[in-house]
């Protein structure tokens, strides 16, 4: 295991407080932020949010965001990626960062995302549709597609399939541009569980 630098210590005391897990049977050490008092990282694994100190992100670190100072950024973040947001940054449709604004804008989104519909139209046997329904008491949209012949599971070619997604409880901004740090870090939230 790579030794933790002086300097990353540093930053890591001066953004999280150490506590117990609140995990059923886990006995371990968590960094939690001062901030909020989210999950940062575990003892032991401090090199896992070294990229952080590297990308500036020095101020306001929570879970899955933080703010780089000199560049007056905000920052969201997963396992996945990590994208800043500053005045000026724009949201659009496709982005990891956007909400839609109405149902329409969310069927719409997932038409375009589980339905690939920035693929060319021969790739598809029949189109993909979207359609508003009610699964488990929720209502949401129901895209159904046919797997393509260029599915790598031959077995699935030609069969009808489909995906439910719920409507969120708060429909998002649909696309806009931040005006100011704090609509950056409204980006950078919504980048953070787009990504999530």
């Amino acid at each position: 295991m790579k030794k933790v630098t002086k300097k990353l210590q540093k930053f890591i005391d001066s953004i999280s407080t150490v506590g117990g897990s609140n995990i059923p049977d886990d006995d371990g050490e968590i960094y939690y932020s001062k901030i909020d008092g989210s999950y940062i990282t575990r003892v032991g694994l401090e090199n896992d949010i070294a990229h952080l100190l590297k990308l500036g992100i020095t101020e306001q670190v929570q879970s899955c965001i933080g703010f780089n100072p000199i560049e007056q950024k905000w920052f969201g973040w997963s396992h996945r990626a990590i994208f800043g947001f500053g005045i000026g940054s724009e949201c659009k449709i496709g982005s990891c960062a956007y909400e839609p604004d109405s149902k329409e804008a969310f069927a719409e989104d997932c038409l375009r995302f589980w339905g690939d519909t920035d693929l060319d139209e021969d790739n598809y046997k029949d189109k993909p549709t979207v359609r508003e329904e009610t699964k488990d008491g929720e209502l949401g949209s129901y895209v159904e597609y046919t797997y393509n012949h260029r599915t790598p599971n031959k077995a699935l070619r030609g069969q009808l399939s489909g995906m439910f997604s719920r409507y969120p409880k708060k429909f998002g901004k649909g696309e806009w541009t931040a005006k100011t740090l704090e609509d950056a870090k409204i980006m950078a939230i919504d980048f953070a569980n787009g990504v999530s």
